[in-house]
């Protein structure tokens, strides 16, 4: 690839880059240059003040060119030839330690400035060595081809990028990351990581005399794994090897599955308890509506879809024997008439008996009570019923009157049963509790529920390092009281 045409493909990564930070947008005087890297700063200040008089005016303001880097780009002045790359990572570090110095640190366009000139200085390293890299292996091509009309020294481009890329490795540094750290009485305190650009000479403002600014430094060991919990080595004396970790069990850890768990309770209803048993699952872990989603699931669709097979044969099987008995039929018909011509209009006792009979077998057959579902029977609860009072009191709009009533006797029920200690609610109590719950549940549904907002849980699990020790338990301990006989 051409390097005039990388340089170009450059730029306008980084025309796009700085659409918000304005970058390459920012003006600054044309005729400034640095060979070194590492004095661009300290030499654009003595040239400032240079042009600058006493008042802080400039001087001959408008002999000072001032030129942009789009500018630049336009008139074609990053050239490979003419130290394209360095220039261009000049004018770069150029402008963008002039816009640091100029925002406030710590700001979203402080730091947008900073990420730029990142993300350009990289982007410029990267492709400068790549360029380089291809070049390189183009000339150990030309030379295996022309030995005997070509020297083994490098081209002038490849001498121009070599000296770029030099140039710019050896003054980009990756920032060190800074923090704030005070002494307290107890403990040291650290502060978050200071956003605090590369660039910046200003000295730092310390939030207080009695803060300092400490160095963070990387982690090597990042994808070592982690020590293991149980990890058990035979002490040789009784003071411990400090570069060994911890040998202790955990033996005070306990598991959240190893407490107790709230399970399903069955509820006891007097007389209805042996054909009409009922539970409560509140707070349980497995619940009925999961055992069932899961039934459903695994057997609930496969039987359904039998029944549904088996009805389409039934009703198949019942269309042809119906087919096959009017067919029957119609030749029965005919041997009737006949017989019928034969005897005349007689009518004999013992056609009147056969008539009763078959009269007396359909009635039978009519008066045949229906099947009770055993589903339904098991489904069934005390709180199924319904009472004549409720009907009218919805029809009449009296049900909030009908509710105080039921609470008033509930509670005199109960005020009775705590005075006489009788821990187990009666059947007319239990009744009662039904009944109002009942009534609740239907006015409930009728102001339409679902409108009302929900309030659900915004806690998600994270997933947390491990760290060598132990977890601190709090136990309570029972102190036992001594009993001490009042005769001594």
């Amino acid at each position: 690839m051409d390097a005039n045409a990388l340089l170009n493909d450059i730029l306008i990564i980084l025309q796009a880059a700085s659409a918000k930070c304005k970058v390459t947008d920012e003006k600054f005087p044309s005729t400034f240059f640095e060979s070194d890297p590492e004095k661009i700063y300290d030499s654009y200040v003595k040239f400032i003040k240079k042009s600058i008089d006493s008042e802080g005016e400039i001087k001959n303001e408008d002999r000072l060119k001032l030129t942009t880097i789009n500018d630049k780009f336009q008139n074609n002045e990053y050239r490979s030839e003419k130290n394209g790359f360095y220039r261009l990572f000049h004018d770069v570090k150029l402008v963008c330690t002039m816009l640091i110095h100029f925002y406030s640190p710590g700001t979203r366009n402080y730091q947008m400035v900073d990420k730029f000139y990142k993300f350009s200085t990289e982007l410029i390293l990267r492709e400068c060595y790549r360029l380089g890299v291809q070049t390189f292996k183009n000339d150990e091509i030309t030379d295996e081809t022309n030995i005997a009309n070509e020297d083994d020294d490098e081209t002038e481009l490849g001498d121009a990028i070599s000296n770029d890329f030099i140039k710019i490795s050896t003054n980009y540094k990756v920032p060190i990351k800074k923090t704030y750290h005070i002494k307290t009485r107890d403990t040291d305190l650290f502060s978050s990581i200071i956003t605090r650009s590369s660039l910046d000479k200003r000295p730092v403002e310390l939030p207080n005399s009695n803060f300092e600014i400490n160095n963070v430094i990387p982690q090597t060991n990042l994808f070592e794994e982690a020590p293991k919990l149980g990890f058990v080595a035979a002490n040789t004396s009784n003071i411990p090897d400090p570069t060994l970790p911890p040998t202790d069990m955990m033996n005070k850890f306990l598991h959240p599955n190893w407490y107790a768990l709230p399970t399903t309770t069955w509820l006891e209803y007097g007389d209805y308890k042996s054909w009409a048993p009922s539970f409560n699952e509140n707070g349980t872990v497995l619940d009925s509506t999961a055992r069932g989603l899961i039934w459903l699931q695994k057997i609930g669709y496969t039987n359904i879809l039998n029944k549904e097979n088996e009805k389409v044969k039934k009703q198949g099987e019942e269309d042809e024997e119906e087919q096959k008995g009017g067919i029957k039929e119609q030749k029965g018909e005919k041997k009737v008439e006949a017989k019928d011509q034969r005897e005349g209009e007689v009518i004999t006792e013992d056609s009147v008996i056969t008539n009763e009979s078959n009269s007396g077998a359909s009635e039978n057959e009519i008066s045949t009570p229906n099947d009770i579902k055993l589903e339904n029977l098991f489904e069934w609860t005390p709180g199924s019923f319904i009472d004549d009072d409720e009907k009218e009191a919805f029809k009449n709009g009296t049900h909030n009157k009908l509710v105080d009533s039921i609470l008033l006797k509930i509670k005199r029920l109960r005020k009775d049963r705590v005075q006489n200690k009788i821990t187990k609610p009666s059947i007319e109590e239990k009744k009662m509790y039904f009944k109002v719950k009942r009534l609740l549940r239907e006015v409930l549904l009728q102001k339409q529920i679902s409108k009302l907002p929900m309030n659900h849980s915004k806690l998600l699990p994270v997933l947390q390092a491990n760290y060598n020790g132990t977890i601190p338990v709090v136990r309570a301990t029972t102190g036992r009281k001594r009993k001490y006989n009042k005769n001594k």
